[in-house]
Protein backbone atom coordinates (compact mmCIF):
# COMPACT_ATOMS: atom_id res chain seq x y z
CA UNK A 1 0.00 0.00 0.00
CA UNK A 2 1.43 3.36 -1.05
CA UNK A 3 0.47 7.01 -0.67
CA UNK A 4 0.20 7.19 -4.45
CA UNK A 5 -2.37 4.39 -4.49
CA UNK A 6 -4.42 6.15 -1.81
CA UNK A 7 -4.38 9.32 -3.92
CA UNK A 8 -5.71 7.33 -6.90
CA UNK A 9 -8.52 5.89 -4.76
CA UNK A 10 -9.56 9.34 -3.50
CA UNK A 11 -9.44 10.72 -7.05
CA UNK A 12 -11.69 7.90 -8.28
CA UNK A 13 -14.12 8.54 -5.45
CA UNK A 14 -14.16 12.25 -6.31
CA UNK A 15 -14.65 11.99 -10.06
CA UNK A 16 -16.25 8.51 -10.40
CA UNK A 17 -14.58 8.16 -13.80
CA UNK A 18 -11.25 6.46 -14.53
CA UNK A 19 -10.16 8.70 -17.38
CA UNK A 20 -10.97 11.94 -15.51
CA UNK A 21 -9.31 10.68 -12.31
CA UNK A 22 -6.21 9.72 -14.29
CA UNK A 23 -6.03 13.17 -15.90
CA UNK A 24 -6.32 14.88 -12.52
CA UNK A 25 -3.51 12.69 -11.18
CA UNK A 26 -1.38 13.33 -14.30
CA UNK A 27 -1.11 9.63 -15.16
CA UNK A 28 -2.58 7.40 -17.86
CA UNK A 29 -5.86 5.56 -17.36
CA UNK A 30 -4.16 2.09 -17.42
CA UNK A 31 -1.77 3.24 -14.67
CA UNK A 32 -4.52 4.19 -12.27
CA UNK A 33 -6.51 1.04 -13.11
CA UNK A 34 -3.55 -1.28 -12.51
CA UNK A 35 -2.50 0.42 -9.25
CA UNK A 36 -6.00 0.34 -7.74
CA UNK A 37 -6.37 -3.33 -8.74
CA UNK A 38 -3.04 -4.11 -7.01
CA UNK A 39 -4.28 -2.31 -3.90
CA UNK A 40 -7.56 -4.24 -3.90
CA UNK A 41 -5.67 -7.53 -4.26
CA UNK A 42 -3.48 -6.54 -1.30
CA UNK A 43 -6.30 -5.55 1.07
CA UNK A 44 -8.59 -8.40 -0.03
CA UNK A 45 -11.76 -6.57 -1.06
CA UNK A 46 -13.11 -4.37 -3.86
CA UNK A 47 -13.09 -0.66 -3.13
CA UNK A 48 -15.51 0.26 -5.92
CA UNK A 49 -18.63 -1.43 -7.26
CA UNK A 50 -18.19 -1.11 -11.01
CA UNK A 51 -21.59 -2.65 -11.81
CA UNK A 52 -23.15 0.77 -11.44
CA UNK A 53 -22.58 3.71 -13.80
CA UNK A 54 -21.09 5.84 -12.51
CA UNK A 55 -19.41 3.35 -10.17
CA UNK A 56 -19.75 3.78 -6.41
CA UNK A 57 -17.70 2.63 -3.40
CA UNK A 58 -18.58 -0.65 -1.75
CA UNK A 59 -19.48 -0.59 1.95
CA UNK A 60 -15.90 -1.45 2.92
CA UNK A 61 -14.74 0.86 0.16
CA UNK A 62 -16.50 3.85 1.74
CA UNK A 63 -14.65 3.20 5.00
CA UNK A 64 -11.38 2.79 3.08
CA UNK A 65 -11.89 6.06 1.17
CA UNK A 66 -12.73 7.93 4.37
CA UNK A 67 -9.58 6.65 6.10
CA UNK A 68 -7.51 7.38 2.97
CA UNK A 69 -8.60 11.02 3.02
CA UNK A 70 -7.57 11.33 6.66
CA UNK A 71 -4.17 9.76 5.96
CA UNK A 72 -3.55 11.99 2.93
CA UNK A 73 -4.50 15.05 4.95
CA UNK A 74 -2.03 14.04 7.68
CA UNK A 75 0.70 13.43 5.09
CA UNK A 76 0.06 16.86 3.58
CA UNK A 77 0.29 18.49 7.02
CA UNK A 78 3.53 16.61 7.68
CA UNK A 79 5.03 17.78 4.38
CA UNK A 80 4.04 21.37 5.14
CA UNK A 81 5.61 21.14 8.61
CA UNK A 82 8.85 19.73 7.21
CA UNK A 83 9.01 22.34 4.44
CA UNK A 84 8.39 25.12 6.95
CA UNK A 85 11.08 23.80 9.26
CA UNK A 86 13.63 23.41 6.47
CA UNK A 87 13.02 26.94 5.20
CA UNK A 88 12.93 28.48 8.67
CA UNK A 89 15.90 30.75 9.36
CA UNK A 90 14.97 31.35 12.99
CA UNK A 91 17.28 30.02 15.66
CA UNK A 92 20.89 29.88 16.73
CA UNK A 93 23.52 28.25 14.55
CA UNK A 94 27.15 27.50 15.36
CA UNK A 95 29.70 28.37 12.69
CA UNK A 96 33.39 27.44 12.72
CA UNK A 97 35.66 29.68 10.62
CA UNK A 98 39.38 29.51 9.89
CA UNK A 99 41.45 32.19 11.69
CA UNK A 100 42.97 33.13 8.31
CA UNK A 101 39.48 33.76 6.86
CA UNK A 102 37.45 35.11 9.77
CA UNK A 103 39.07 38.57 10.30
CA UNK A 104 38.60 39.51 6.65
CA UNK A 105 35.30 37.85 5.72
CA UNK A 106 33.10 37.98 8.83
CA UNK A 107 33.18 41.81 9.26
CA UNK A 108 32.03 42.13 5.64
CA UNK A 109 28.86 40.08 6.13
CA UNK A 110 27.92 40.17 9.81
CA UNK A 111 26.06 43.51 9.79
CA UNK A 112 24.06 42.98 6.62
CA UNK A 113 23.25 39.35 7.45
CA UNK A 114 21.90 40.37 10.85
CA UNK A 115 19.75 43.06 9.27
CA UNK A 116 18.29 40.70 6.66
CA UNK A 117 17.80 37.78 9.05
CA UNK A 118 17.33 39.26 12.54
CA UNK A 119 15.92 36.01 13.94
CA UNK A 120 18.90 33.99 12.78
CA UNK A 121 21.80 34.11 15.24
CA UNK A 122 25.23 32.95 14.09
CA UNK A 123 27.59 31.95 16.89
CA UNK A 124 30.96 32.23 15.15
CA UNK A 125 34.11 30.64 16.54
CA UNK A 126 37.58 30.70 15.02
CA UNK A 127 38.80 27.13 14.61
CA UNK A 128 41.57 25.46 12.66
CA UNK A 129 40.69 23.12 9.81
CA UNK A 130 41.03 19.79 11.60
CA UNK A 131 39.00 21.12 14.53
CA UNK A 132 36.19 22.22 12.19
CA UNK A 133 36.16 18.81 10.49
CA UNK A 134 36.03 17.00 13.84
CA UNK A 135 33.29 19.32 15.17
CA UNK A 136 31.16 18.72 12.07
CA UNK A 137 31.55 14.98 12.45
CA UNK A 138 30.41 15.19 16.08
CA UNK A 139 27.70 17.72 15.08
CA UNK A 140 29.07 20.22 17.60
CA UNK A 141 28.82 22.96 14.95
CA UNK A 142 26.33 23.44 12.11
CA UNK A 143 28.47 25.07 9.42
CA UNK A 144 32.17 25.47 8.71
CA UNK A 145 33.99 27.94 6.48
CA UNK A 146 37.37 26.58 5.48
CA UNK A 147 39.71 25.73 2.63
CA UNK A 148 38.71 22.80 0.44
CA UNK A 149 38.81 20.19 -0.87
CA UNK A 150 38.87 18.08 2.27
CA UNK A 151 37.19 15.00 0.73
CA UNK A 152 35.53 13.65 3.86
CA UNK A 153 32.70 11.17 3.17
CA UNK A 154 30.31 12.71 5.74
CA UNK A 155 30.87 16.35 4.73
CA UNK A 156 29.22 18.32 1.93
CA UNK A 157 31.33 21.09 0.38
CA UNK A 158 29.64 24.18 -1.12
CA UNK A 159 32.20 26.26 -3.00
CA UNK A 160 32.22 30.00 -2.30
CA UNK A 161 35.21 31.61 -3.99
CA UNK A 162 38.84 31.26 -5.04
CA UNK A 163 41.09 33.69 -3.18
CA UNK A 164 44.54 34.46 -4.66
CA UNK A 165 47.73 34.43 -2.62
CA UNK A 166 49.76 37.66 -2.60
CA UNK A 167 53.48 38.20 -1.96
CA UNK A 168 54.14 40.55 0.96
CA UNK A 169 57.59 42.04 1.61
CA UNK A 170 59.27 45.30 2.58
CA UNK A 171 59.12 48.32 0.29
CA UNK A 172 62.89 48.16 -0.21
CA UNK A 173 62.85 44.48 -1.14
CA UNK A 174 64.55 43.58 -4.41
CA UNK A 175 61.21 42.29 -5.75
CA UNK A 176 59.28 45.46 -4.84
CA UNK A 177 59.73 46.93 -8.32
CA UNK A 178 57.99 43.99 -9.98
CA UNK A 179 54.39 44.33 -11.07
CA UNK A 180 53.86 40.58 -10.76
CA UNK A 181 55.86 37.56 -9.66
CA UNK A 182 55.74 33.84 -10.34
CA UNK A 183 55.87 30.92 -7.92
CA UNK A 184 59.41 30.26 -9.17
CA UNK A 185 60.45 33.75 -8.01
CA UNK A 186 59.76 32.88 -4.37
CA UNK A 187 60.98 29.28 -4.31
CA UNK A 188 64.52 30.06 -3.21
CA UNK A 189 64.04 33.30 -1.28
CA UNK A 190 65.29 33.31 2.29
CA UNK A 191 63.51 34.31 5.49
CA UNK A 192 59.99 33.09 4.90
CA UNK A 193 57.61 34.01 7.71
CA UNK A 194 55.03 31.29 8.37
CA UNK A 195 52.11 30.64 10.62
CA UNK A 196 52.53 28.18 13.46
CA UNK A 197 52.01 24.46 13.00
CA UNK A 198 48.39 23.40 12.67
CA UNK A 199 47.31 26.14 10.24
CA UNK A 200 46.32 24.86 6.79
CA UNK A 201 47.48 28.20 5.36
CA UNK A 202 51.01 27.35 6.49
CA UNK A 203 50.93 24.12 4.46
CA UNK A 204 49.70 25.99 1.39
CA UNK A 205 52.51 28.55 1.61
CA UNK A 206 55.05 25.74 1.91
CA UNK A 207 53.57 24.12 -1.18
CA UNK A 208 53.80 27.35 -3.18
CA UNK A 209 57.37 28.07 -2.06
CA UNK A 210 58.40 24.46 -2.64
CA UNK A 211 59.82 24.45 0.87
CA UNK A 212 59.79 22.09 3.83
CA UNK A 213 59.72 22.73 7.55
CA UNK A 214 63.38 21.75 7.73
CA UNK A 215 64.56 24.54 5.45
CA UNK A 216 66.82 26.80 7.48
CA UNK A 217 65.51 29.91 5.72
CA UNK A 218 62.08 29.47 7.27
CA UNK A 219 61.28 31.39 10.45
CA UNK A 220 58.54 30.15 12.75
CA UNK A 221 57.26 33.17 14.64
CA UNK A 222 53.64 34.13 14.23
CA UNK A 223 50.10 32.96 14.93
CA UNK A 224 48.10 35.25 12.64
CA UNK A 225 48.29 36.79 9.17
CA UNK A 226 48.46 40.30 10.62
CA UNK A 227 51.32 39.27 12.90
CA UNK A 228 53.19 37.88 9.89
CA UNK A 229 52.85 41.19 8.09
CA UNK A 230 54.15 43.12 11.09
CA UNK A 231 57.13 40.78 11.35
CA UNK A 232 57.94 41.49 7.71
CA UNK A 233 57.51 45.25 8.27
CA UNK A 234 59.87 45.24 11.25
CA UNK A 235 62.44 42.57 10.41
CA UNK A 236 62.38 42.02 6.65
CA UNK A 237 61.95 38.74 4.85
CA UNK A 238 58.63 37.97 3.21
CA UNK A 239 55.42 36.03 3.57
CA UNK A 240 52.43 35.09 1.45
CA UNK A 241 49.01 36.32 2.50
CA UNK A 242 45.45 35.92 1.19
CA UNK A 243 44.40 38.84 -1.00
CA UNK A 244 41.66 39.95 1.40
CA UNK A 245 44.36 40.54 4.03
CA UNK A 246 45.91 43.34 1.98
CA UNK A 247 44.85 46.85 3.04
CA UNK A 248 45.76 50.42 2.11
CA UNK A 249 47.28 50.94 5.56
CA UNK A 250 49.92 48.23 5.07
CA UNK A 251 53.50 49.44 5.37
CA UNK A 252 54.90 46.66 3.21
CA UNK A 253 54.85 45.94 -0.49
CA UNK A 254 52.25 43.54 -1.90
CA UNK A 255 52.75 41.94 -5.32
CA UNK A 256 50.26 39.78 -7.21
CA UNK A 257 51.27 36.49 -8.82
CA UNK A 258 51.26 35.97 -12.56
CA UNK A 259 48.64 33.72 -14.13
CA UNK A 260 47.82 31.06 -13.30
CA UNK A 261 47.60 32.62 -9.84
CA UNK A 262 47.94 30.30 -6.84
CA UNK A 263 44.63 30.38 -4.98
CA UNK A 264 42.91 28.81 -2.02
CA UNK A 265 39.39 27.46 -2.54
CA UNK A 266 37.12 28.67 0.27
CA UNK A 267 33.88 26.78 0.88
CA UNK A 268 30.97 26.34 3.22
CA UNK A 269 30.99 22.83 4.67
CA UNK A 270 28.20 21.00 6.48
CA UNK A 271 27.47 17.50 7.66
CA UNK A 272 25.51 15.52 5.08
CA UNK A 273 22.60 15.33 7.55
CA UNK A 274 22.32 19.14 7.80
CA UNK A 275 19.04 19.97 6.07
CA UNK A 276 18.67 23.75 6.28
CA UNK A 277 19.60 24.54 2.69
CA UNK A 278 17.79 27.87 3.03
CA UNK A 279 20.34 28.98 5.65
CA UNK A 280 23.24 27.73 3.53
CA UNK A 281 21.98 29.64 0.49
CA UNK A 282 21.34 32.81 2.53
CA UNK A 283 24.86 32.77 3.96
CA UNK A 284 26.40 31.90 0.60
CA UNK A 285 24.53 34.70 -1.19
CA UNK A 286 25.62 37.23 1.43
CA UNK A 287 29.26 36.20 1.09
CA UNK A 288 29.25 36.25 -2.71
CA UNK A 289 27.70 39.71 -2.65
CA UNK A 290 30.53 41.14 -0.55
CA UNK A 291 33.72 39.55 -1.89
CA UNK A 292 35.62 40.82 -4.98
CA UNK A 293 34.01 39.70 -8.24
CA UNK A 294 37.35 38.44 -9.48
CA UNK A 295 37.30 35.72 -6.81
CA UNK A 296 34.29 34.16 -8.55
CA UNK A 297 34.78 34.96 -12.23
CA UNK A 298 38.49 34.27 -12.71
CA UNK A 299 39.08 30.90 -14.35
CA UNK A 300 42.85 30.83 -14.85
CA UNK A 301 44.26 29.79 -11.48
CA UNK A 302 46.25 27.10 -9.70
CA UNK A 303 44.50 25.57 -6.69
CA UNK A 304 46.82 24.99 -3.74
CA UNK A 305 45.76 22.15 -1.49
CA UNK A 306 46.68 21.96 2.19
CA UNK A 307 46.18 18.25 2.87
Amino acid sequence: MTIQQLEYVVALDTYRHFVTAAEKCFVTQPTITIQVKKLEDEIGFAIFDKSNSPFIPTDLGEMFVRKSKIILREVSDLKNMVNTELSNLEGEFKVGVLPTISPYLIPLISGSFSQKYPKSILRIEEMQSEAIIAALQKKEIDIGILVTPISEPYIREINLYNEPFVFYGQQLDALSTKKAISAQDVEHLEDVWLLENGHCFRNQVLNICNNTDNNKSIKFQSGSIEALKRMVDNYGGFTLVPEMAISKSDQGCSINFTDPKPIREVSLVVHHSFSKDTLIEALRSEILEKIPNDFIKKKNFMKINWR
